[in-house]
């Protein structure tokens, strides 16, 4: 988790200029409900899900992102998905973009409805999202089967979101978003020759998202 806090604090600058899916997922995942009271931003970059909303709280683990996201919001926290520093029910939204596919979901999504009283809002890159780079994202089974045994849902959809750069600007997307790293591979180097191979494969990047809106069971 330190290469992904540091690779995020590094991008804090220039996330926004280059986050054209993950502005266009926040648009969407909040138009799923009426999103009101006090709302907990999960995995919050640099605020993207917030701007709108009346009262905020940013949670992420990077200190550059949560520094920029205080910036713009005031409230916010250095802190885990896997275990977050607040008591259960504190929430009442509690929404996440396009960062718990960087968690274990076996525990991030436990300890989001953990703390939720109302309703958990979710948008995250799943199986199917630029299969050419070799990113394990999640399986959709395996988040359904996960939301089933513990969340009452109240939307579960898919929608292909375009990633606006090709050839060189995409890797420059990649790295300008923080969103790099590919946890298979460590920190390995990759060579320029086979950067530029997984590009040229790229016909038509997008993100396979899923959205899903849930409550708690119980």
């Amino acid at each position: 988790m330190r290469v992904l806090s540091l690779r995020f604090s590094r991008a804090c600058r220039s996330y926004e200029d280059w986050a054209v899916p993950q502005r266009f997922t926040g648009e969407k995942l909040k138009s799923l409900e009426k999103v009101e009271g006090l709302v907990l931003d999960l995995g919050c970059g640099t605020g993207l899900v917030s701007e709108g909303l009346e009262k905020v709280v940013g949670l992420d683990i990077a200190y550059g992102m949560a520094r920029a996201y205080r910036e713009k919001f005031r409230r916010a926290v250095l802190g885990d998905a896997h275990s977050l520093p607040f008591k259960s029910k504190s929430f009442d939204f509690v929404l996440s973009n396009f960062a718990l596919h960087w968690t274990q979901l076996d525990r991030s999504i436990p300890e989001a409805l953990r703390v939720c009283r109302g309703l958990f809002l979710c948008a995250m890159p799943v199986e199917g999202s630029l299969p050419e780079l070799g990113f394990p994202f999640p399986r959709v089974e395996k988040i359904g089967a996960l939301l089933e045994k513990m969340a009452k849902l109240r939307a579960f959809f898919l929608e292909e979101v375009p990633i606006p750069f090709e050839g060189w600007d995409l890797l420059r997307f990649f790295h300008y978003t923080g969103t790099s790293y590919n946890p298979l591979l460590g920190d390995g180097i990759i060579s320029r020759k086979r950067i530029e191979n997984m590009i040229k494969r790229i016909d038509k990047p997008a993100f396979r998202v899923l959205f899903f809106s849930c409550e708690a069971k119980g």
